[in-house]
């Protein structure tokens, strides 16, 4: 049985107060508090009042006494005067020794509040008509955003935004850690220098091109080779689709006997996939081939696997099949398009990784003299090259002698950290798998071919159940 001991206040009238006082006592805290609590936190309009003035008074040069608030302002919202207010505040108040605890405490039951408001809008949203399964991300987007909402400072000195630079540069000096995500392709990683913690990168093509095969060698090489962890939503192909080119790219066996079965008649081709499964079975790769996902419950899978289990990277394939919002009010695709994209750079910060998406281009591209790809191309949206940090175009020619050998240009024409630049990849689709064009020679198969057998697969491989 709860008793009311047990219920927690929504408001902290005393550590309202108390926050005022204390800082009319000892002005200097303002700049400490003021970097976290703010005015919307209070529950009192008159307290939010007056702590506004009391930071205005700082920012002045003054100080805040009962005198000078009045002077700022002489009525207070609720029609109270600000001197008698301000008064009796600062002569009950004896000490500015528990400031920013009175301040935490505040932001507490501000918090307490926005949850309240939230399980209304959860109620309203359970009540209303829609797709179920819209209507739970919704619910988790509105509470994993009250959980996400920290109390970092709003503004900090350039002192304290130096320090985790300098922390870095010591731990990549030390080889501790690495700056961001490499694709495993030398030529690529000069140009782009990593994908970074918070960045959007988009990889852009016409179908056909291999910007599916370039994202999952991404997040193969980053769990395969740096033992982390990567989310794959498939909108396009399935899981086990995925599966087998992820398959072909490490055992370096084709996709085709990798379909027959004929890898199985070549004992060197059935020890490559034999080793590859287990390997691919012990890294962290996640798959969601749910097709027609809406952006919300994209992110609501997002925050909810990065809960379980911290991800590394999130990879969307591709852009132009994310579902439209039962609740959209957008006029048109570009615009709903344009919200999704600004919704990805804001999801890649607020769960501290790099967010890769894929995109097409758009068809005129065939019809021009010159094929080259450019930002403009980017289909149904000009807002995605704005909010990306990174765009690398895909481009090969499969009518001409160059792009029939698999030799692929990619543009890197967008990168915030780094110089544009452009580099040759040699693309070999039976692999599903990009690599350095000087290195060709090292994925052409030299297997021997042997008497078949007819073992099980699943037993051979030991494929996990």
């Amino acid at each position: 049985m709860t008793t009311q001991l047990d219920n927690r206040p929504l408001s902290a009238p005393e550590a309202e107060a108390g926050v005022i006082g204390g800082l009319m006592r000892k002005p200097a805290l303002c700049e400490t508090v003021g970097a976290f609590l703010d005015c919307s936190h209070f529950s009192d309009p008159d307290m939010a009042a007056l702590y506004q003035m009391v930071l205005a008074a700082k920012s002045k040069g003054m100080h805040p006494d009962a005198v000078t608030l009045d002077e700022m302002c002489s009525f207070l919202p609720s029609g109270e005067q600000t001197m008698a207010v301000a008064g009796r505040i600062q002569f009950t108040t004896t000490s500015a020794a528990n400031v920013e605890v009175y301040a935490r405490i505040i932001m507490e039951r501000c918090k307490a509040r926005q949850l309240v408001d939230i399980a209304a809008q959860i109620h309203e949203l359970a009540n209303s008509r829609g797709r179920i399964t819209d209507q739970i991300a919704r619910a988790q987007a509105l509470v994993m955003d009250l959980m996400s909402a920290d109390e970092s400072p709003d503004v900090i000195s350039m002192k304290q935004a130096l320090i985790p630079v300098f922390e870095e540069m010591d731990d990549r000096f030390n080889g501790v850690k690495q700056i961001g995500l490499d694709f495993g392709l030398k030529d690529l990683d000069e140009i782009v220098r990593s994908l970074r913690p918070g960045n959007l990168a988009i990889i852009a093509g016409r179908p056909g091109t291999g910007k599916t095969v370039l994202g999952m060698n991404l997040a193969e090489h980053v769990c395969l080779y740096g033992g982390k962890s990567a989310l794959i939503f498939s909108l396009e192909m399935s899981s086990a689709e995925l599966a087998k080119r992820t398959l072909a790219s490490v055992s370096s066996v084709s996709q085709q006997k990798l379909e027959t079965g004929e890898c199985l008649r070549n004992e060197g081709n059935s020890s490559a996939v034999s080793a590859a499964v287990g390997r691919l079975s012990a890294m962290d790769m996640r798959i969601c081939d749910k097709p027609g996902l809406t952006f919300s419950r994209i992110c609501s899978i997002a925050r909810f696997q990065h809960r379980a289990k911290p991800l590394d990277l999130i990879v969307i394939d591709y852009i132009g099949l994310i579902g439209t919002e039962a609740t959209s009010k957008h006029q048109n695709r570009n615009q709903e398009l344009g919200a999704i994209s600004r919704g990805m750079k804001a999801l890649a910060k607020e769960l501290g990784l790099p967010v890769v998406a894929l995109a097409q281009l758009n068809r005129g591209i065939e019809s021009r003299t010159d094929a080259k790809p450019r930002m403009s191309d980017l289909r149904d949206s000009g807002e995605i090259e704005q909010d990306a940090d990174v765009i690398i175009m895909v481009h090969r020619d499969s009518d001409e002698k160059r792009g029939m050998s698999g030799l692929t240009d990619v543009d890197v024409v967008k990168v915030r950290h780094a110089k544009p630049d452009h580099t040759v990849l040699q693309f070999t689709g039976e692999f599903a798998k990009f690599h350095l064009a000087a290195e060709q020679a090292k994925y052409q198969e030299h297997a021997r071919e042997e008497e078949p057998t007819k073992p099980s697969a699943r037993i051979k491989f030991r494929s996990p159940k």
